[in-house]
């Protein structure tokens, strides 16, 4: 999931088709729930388990399909539910 924030709806969706990706993307137009969730830098990426738990926060760019990055996420799912 991706959340666009400050982008209009037409810009984004035009990146969208442009890089056919197919993930659930989400408009914070104005900013708001950036804010109420404390973001000041972007990227920024929220780790949470199936029951809704954040379960870790990584801020600025990281490679994800390290084999390191991938045994990170699989222990913290692993040890947190």
């Amino acid at each position: 999931m991706a959340v666009n924030v400050g982008e209009k709806r037409d810009i984004v969706q035009k990146f969208i088709n442009t890089h056919g990706y197919s993930f659930l993307n989400i408009l914070d137009e104005d900013s708001q729930v950036s804010a109420r969730y404390g973001v000041r830098s972007h990227p920024i990426k929220f780790l949470i388990n199936r029951n809704g738990d954040l379960i870790g926060v990584a801020q600025g760019y990281r490679e994800w399909d390290t084999d390191e990055m991938k045994s990170l996420i699989r222990s913290l799912i692993t040890s947190r539910g």
